[in-house]
């Protein structure tokens, strides 16, 4: 490796916003959440999970499974029907409880209507995670 050669940084953590109860229970209870939206999803990424104004909880990926990679059939028809291209699958969740309220946290800089997909450094999303009076892991 030649001296002018990066080493590769952590990826970054990103927002996921959580518009229908549905997918929060689905969330929570199946490890997985359908994306619509294109980050380069990848092992070990942390997401932080917002619904309305509050952040709910954080996921670590495990893996991601691309539209093309899925067998036909009722989950790949959702994901059409739904415009998601890819499913994220975590290892870990964490529920925040209570949930942290978005206007305390290092994301109250950013547009409240742009949180879906929003990145966050690192260090950002591990302040938040310390914010949170109760944790679950599940």
């Amino acid at each position: 490796m030649s001296p002018d050669a990066q080493v590769s940084e952590q990826p970054s953590s990103y927002i996921l916003k959580i518009q229908r109860d549905e997918l929060e229970r689905q969330l929570f209870s199946k490890h997985t959440f359908y994306v619509n939206i294109s980050r380069g999803w990848s092992h070990g990424m942390v997401v932080l999970f917002v619904k309305k104004d509050m952040i709910l909880g954080s996921g670590i990926i495990d893996r991601f499974v691309e539209l093309d990679e899925m067998k036909e059939g009722e989950e790949k028809k959702l994901c059409i029907e739904n415009n998601w291209y890819g499913k994220i699958v975590f290892s870990m969740l964490t529920r925040f409880v209570p949930p942290v309220p978005v206007h305390n946290t290092p994301a109250s800089n950013q547009n409240p209507l742009a949180l879906h997909g929003a990145r966050l450094s690192n260090d950002d999303a591990a302040k938040i995670e310390q914010m949170a009076i109760g944790k679950i892991i599940i």
